[in-house]
């Protein structure tokens, strides 16, 4: 999304702040509370957030300076005036500290901002503030200290220990809060949702969250919050919020989106205490994806056009070096490569299969063979230039009813990135041809990622000629891909009801990034 010019203050100060920033737990940086394979965290940019990489980590409040600010310019720890409503307490959820804050009912040293409270808050650290288009991650370790049971007849006041907040009294787009004996979300629509039944197993015990948004003031945006409970290797989604109106504010009113964190409301005539630690926030931002070819130009050395059987690989295709965009042929340096030695599929009978010759190579094309079959190659040859045609797509109902999109049928495409990086795609581009005016004109292509159960981007026809015809499908939306992706593209539309339906591949382009991991 394109932010309105008046977003980009909240940068202006960033590099000089960041600077400021208290140093990571870890020697050589931060690694996220998380364990998404996908996310490791670096160390600080000192960038403006539009420069920001996905997994940039923008704010990490650790207290390891031993500070109720963790030694951030920006960073407050209560409006409170007691002299224990904020104080550091040791050890914390990972390193040697962490903050309190505690609140005692009716006494003014604990009431501030209207109310019985003492929070922290990051409204003042610019670059932790939130607008509409923002994607972000917000972690928190939470320790509920000496927290008391709750009883049938007990006030049942919520006391909040996590807030995402807009400024000027707008509704808060989320709030983790206890309440009677349960820990629970709750949202801006004032809709709720208990995510521990029973939080006295775990008083006394440190419990992470984590909080994945996608600000909007529309509704395409959404709220994943995940728990890890002690005891627990890794954290669980808990509740979700997806095509939903995050950002409560309107910003050329002014408003901005912060964090706070403390204790916000106790029961009439108690006393309550709140830990917190590693307080951080993680930029998820995708930037724009720049084209650049992935691999294509031609069909691969895999080419499934190869009937069954062993076969001599063609010497130009035998090393990732020799492709290239002079000979039309091209792979990125940072995807898998292993040179295919011949083809022996499972159903081959002559000759009989040999495990050890079945070598499709990295990256491999192949086809749903249970339903089509290869018809043949460009002048008989294997290699560069050699487009492959399939015989067997469904034929009409009637000469009337064009046939079904059948996911049954397909050519077969699949790369791997080398480890350590990703890929963040483009758009996907095929030279296409059928046999006649009433072979399959419609094509769609769908992908492993969501185990290929949506098009990737709207179908795609073309016209009633044999010409080779260019398709092309948008798949900017798969981004930060670390594993193998197959790509099925599938054709159907024949309106001929009887015969072999051809369609044939020349060539193809997967664009996009190849790029380290963060």
């Amino acid at each position: 999304m394109q932010k309105k010019s008046v977003y980009l203050k909240k940068y202006a100060a960033m590099a000089v702040l960041l600077l400021a920033c208290s140093c990571s737990k870890m020697k050589d940086g931060l690694t996220s509370q998380s364990k998404d394979p996908g996310l490791s965290i670096p160390k600080f940019s000192t960038t403006s957030s539009g420069n920001l990489n996905y997994g940039d980590t923008i704010l990490n409040i650790t207290y390891e300076n031993g500070t109720t600010t963790s030694g951030i310019t920006g960073i407050k720890s209560t409006n409170a005036t007691a002299t224990d409503a904020a104080y550091m307490v040791s050890p914390g959820a990972t390193g040697n500290y962490a903050i309190a804050h505690k609140v005692v009912y009716g006494d003014q040293g604990y009431y501030s901002d209207g109310n019985w409270r003492s929070e922290s808050d990051a409204q003042q650290f610019i670059p932790a503030r939130y607008f509409p288009g923002d994607e972000r991650r917000y972690e928190v370790s939470v320790l509920l200290k000496d927290w008391p049971v709750w009883n049938q007849g007990d006030p049942t006041n919520e006391s909040n220990f996590f807030q995402l907040k807009v400024s000027g009294g707008e509704n808060v787009p989320l709030m983790l809060r206890a309440q009677r004996n349960a820990i629970r979300i709750r949202y801006q629509d004032v809709s709720t949702k208990d995510i521990v039944a029973n939080l006295q197993p775990y008083v006394n015990q440190w419990i992470q969250f984590r909080i994945d948004v996608l600000w909007a003031t529309t509704n395409t945006g959404y709220m994943k919050t995940y728990m890890k409970l002690p005891g627990q290797s890794d954290f669980t989604l808990v509740d979700q919020k997806t095509n939903y109106a995050t950002f409560t504010g309107d910003v050329n009113a002014g408003n901005i989106g912060y964090i706070k964190w403390g204790l916000y409301v106790v029961p009439p005539n108690s006393t309550r205490t709140v830990y917190h630690d590693n307080i951080r926030i993680i930029n998820l931002n995708h930037p724009p994806i720049t084209a650049g070819l992935i691999w294509g130009n031609s069909i691969p050395d895999a080419n499934p056009a190869y009937l069954d059987g062993p076969y001599t690989i063609a010497s130009n295709i035998t090393s990732p070096t020799s492709y290239n965009n002079t000979t039309h042929v091209y792979q990125h340096p940072n995807i898998k490569y292993l040179a295919s030695q011949n083809i022996v599929y499972s159903n081959s009978t002559n000759p009989a299969p040999d495990p050890g010759d079945n070598v499709v190579g990295t990256p491999w094309s192949d086809f749903s063979r249970a339903t089509l079959s290869a018809s043949g190659l460009s002048g008989g040859l294997p290699g560069p230039g050699g487009r492959y045609l399939l015989t067997g797509w469904a034929n009409a109902p009637s000469a009337s009813t064009p046939s079904a999109f059948d996911p049954t049928e397909y050519y077969e495409f699949r790369l791997e990135p080398q480890t350590g990086y990703h890929f963040n795609f483009g758009d996907v581009n095929f030279t296409v041809l059928r046999g006649s005016t009433t072979h399959p004109n419609q094509f769609v292509l769908r992908s492993s990622v969501d185990n290929f159960a949506s098009n990737i981007s709207a179908p795609v026809s073309i016209s009633g000629t044999t010409t080779p015809t260019v398709i092309s499908f948008d798949a900017s939306a798969l981004y930060n891909i670390s594993s193998a992706v197959t790509f099925r593209l599938y054709a159907y539309g024949a309106t001929a009801t009887s015969g072999n339906m051809l369609v044939g591949v020349n060539d193809f382009q997967v664009n996009g990034q190849v790029l380290p991991n963060p």
